[in-house]
């Protein structure tokens, strides 16, 4: 959409997680992770960490700062939930629709206006829900809703266009690269813009640059005074309500409730996470399979002393066939 990437070569990845079946190992899924401090210093890495990744919806923490910056937040009224339900990758859960439907009432606007486009929702029993019922979904229950509902509550506050609001050239939109690329510790120019599934713009960064970020949304540190006070904002909605962020067996809530940290999931197996205690981890499934993502993120976050499993719960997710049997397993190879 805009400039090319700096380097045109695949990065140098690792082995993460495997797909076992019976005495054999089937599948390997290779990746990278850097874990990195609010400076941007490396503090460990497995494959490159300065390959470029696309945030995709792990951006969405960043893409809400404006919803704060703005003052749009308080002006209407959000509640935390609400300002959680704008950082998610929704499961289009009864709860997540109520919030999304409440921030755009509190802005004078309705679902008409969303332009986030429609698939059905990503639990399988509010899908099967919405079958059952022979209605056909709409862009409330996109799991990008809650993000295109805090934009339109910014252009509204802001007195921006909202029938255009998805362009990169839309004010809102360029602000928020400016902000991304601030909390990256990079230079605007150094952010690849492409569009996203759900029409705005969608970011690469190195995916060192991506924890360096998480880092930074989850202390506030080397950030100017008023996005750092944002940044913490954010993380204390999202931390505050997990169940917003994602929904029931969703990694984002699974991983929050667990632990300390801040972490937001992004579409062709990216992660990027943030602790309190300084540091972000930013990980991608070079083969953008989901199944291997919570294996290699729990073992990887067990390397900086993180828990996410109780310690009777082995980190092995197993493969089940069309009977209802188990055929096989998904394991991280750290």
């Amino acid at each position: 959409m805009n400039n090319a990437p700096p380097e045109t070569g695949l990065p140098e990845d690792a082995p993460l997680a495997a797909a076992r079946r019976g005495a054999m190992v089937e599948s390997v899924h290779r990746g990278r992770i850097v874990f990195c401090d609010p400076t941007g210093e490396v503090l460990e890495a497995i494959g490159d960490p300065d390959g470029y990744v696309y945030a995709r919806s792990a951006a969405k923490p960043f893409q809400a700062l404006p919803l704060v910056l703005s003052g749009a937040a308080d002006a209407f009224g959000l509640t935390t939930e609400e300002l959680a339900v704008a950082c998610a990758s929704h499961n289009g859960e009864e709860p997540h629709l109520a919030a999304v439907r409440s921030i755009l009432e509190k802005v004078g606007l309705s679902e008409h206006d969303l332009q986030n486009g429609a698939h059905p929702p990503f639990y399988p029993p509010e899908a099967a829900k919405l079958a059952r019922s022979g209605e056909e979904p709409l862009p409330i229950h996109g799991n990008c809703s809650g993000k295109h509902a805090g934009m339109l509550a910014v252009c509204v506050h802001e007195g921006y266009d909202t029938l255009t609001y998805r362009e990169p050239g839309h004010p809102l939109q360029r602000r928020i690269v400016a902000l991304l690329a601030e909390a990256c510790g990079l230079e605007e120019d150094e952010v690849l813009i492409s569009g996203d599934n759900c029409g705005v713009p969608t970011f690469a960064v190195p995916l060192r640059s991506l924890a360096t970020g998480f880092a930074r949304i989850a202390t506030g540190e080397r950030l100017r005074d008023e996005t750092g006070q944002a940044a913490l904002r954010i993380r204390d909605a999202m931390r505050g309500h997990p169940f917003m962020v994602g929904g029931a067996n969703r990694l984002d809530t699974d991983l929050m409730g667990a632990t300390n940290l801040v972490t937001k999931v992004g579409a062709e197996a990216a992660l990027a996470v943030g602790s309190p205690e300084g540091w972000g981890m930013a990980l991608k499934i070079s083969d953008g399979a989901d199944r291997a993502l919570r294996p290699a993120a729990v073992a990887a976050l067990d390397r900086r002393g993180v828990k996410a499993l109780r310690d009777d719960e082995p980190n092995v997710y197993p493969t089940h066939g069309l009977h209802g049997e188990v055929v096989g397993e998904i394991a991280p190879l750290l």
